[in-house]
């Protein structure tokens, strides 16, 4: 299984997804244009990896801002989480927020009650 790496821009985070860790991170401000665009690589890769992941893959969303197409996309990206948890697996999912940022804090909380999966909420950033 390739790794996928995505590098960030001014409008995209970064993507990085590295199997042999076990670690899929997605980290930086997401406001493109059309986010279906930017988002549908990563659809993709997880679509056609999903079932050769392992046990306790970690995905971390360290997104400090994504504008309203993002968070169509990333609820999207998160059931594809969810269709892997339904199939057996187990994932750890963490969302990383700033201090005090009320909106990513509820954004994470919509995400949990919208896709029925534990997402744990941080505050920080993930260590690289």
């Amino acid at each position: 299984m390739e790794a996928l790496n995505i590098p960030a821009t001014a409008n995209t985070p970064a993507v990085s997804f590295s199997p042999e860790q076990s670690r899929f991170l997605v980290t930086g401000s997401s406001i493109p244009e059309n986010a279906n665009n930017f988002f549908k690589p990563i659809m993709e890769w997880l679509d056609r990896n999903l079932d050769a992941l392992p046990q306790l893959c970690t995905f971390e969303f360290n997104l400090p801002y994504f504008n309203s197409s993002s968070l169509k996309a990333i609820y999207l990206l998160l059931m594809e989480i969810k269709r892997g948890e339904d199939a057996g697996k187990q994932f750890h999912v963490a969302w990383y927020t700033e201090a005090d940022d009320e909106f990513m804090e509820e954004a994470a909380e919509t995400f949990i009650e919208l896709t029925g999966m534990p997402i744990h909420v941080r505050t920080g950033v993930p260590v690289v």
